[in-house]
């Protein structure tokens, strides 16, 4: 199923897939096969939080919140080939921080209420206007981001739209995507 999931996704223009799974049991066959999917998509996979994991399946990179391990640490595990962003909340210095220590993306969120995160503090809109004025790297927004907000967050004209839920309810992940790209493309 997940492969299957994954295949869909890329099939209908998602670039960057990110495996997020917290209880630390993983299927490294799984992932080494959705790896090469999308490697031979054109795509990049991304482990979070889990450097270690993502040199094992030779994903694209990292991406790492605070509580994990440094951006200098996956460079040095992972290399610098290696596609790596930090999460920096709604906190601009931290951001400021990651850019100057070579991430590639800065993701800041969670812009609205999100059932994958009911407890992420919100990142307002003009944290993210401030960002992109003051920092020289590309930026991604998460949280909550559906079909009702999706225009407030296509006019901030961010680098990365990171969208959980929505993209696999109500609909099929391709009608949901179908969607999700009229708005963006409108």
């Amino acid at each position: 199923t997940l492969k299957a999931q994954i295949n869909e996704l890329l099939a209908n223009g998602v670039k960057i897939i990110q495996y997020r799974n917290k209880s630390q049991i993983h299927n490294i066959n799984i992932l080494k096969d959705i790896s090469n999917i999308c490697k031979n998509s054109g795509a990049k996979f991304i482990i979070n939080d889990d450097v270690q994991l993502a040199k094992i399946i030779d994903a694209s990179g990292v991406h790492i919140g605070k509580d994990d391990d440094s951006l200098q640490k996956a460079r040095d595990i992972l290399g610098y080939d290696a596609y790596i962003g930090v999460s920096c909340y709604n906190d601009l210095e931290r951001a400021k921080d990651a850019v100057n220590n070579g991430a590639d993306y800065v993701a800041f969120g969670a812009l609205f209420a999100s059932p994958t995160k009911p407890n992420a503090p919100l990142c307002s809109i003009n944290t993210i206007k401030e960002a992109k004025a003051r920092l020289n790297s590309k930026i991604a927004v998460i949280g909550g981001i559906n079909i009702s907000n999706l225009n407030s967050v296509k006019d901030l004209e961010i680098d990365y739209i990171a969208i959980i839920s929505a993209l696999y309810t109500p609909g099929s992940i391709t009608q949901n995507l179908t969607k999700l790209n009229a708005i963006l493309k409108g």
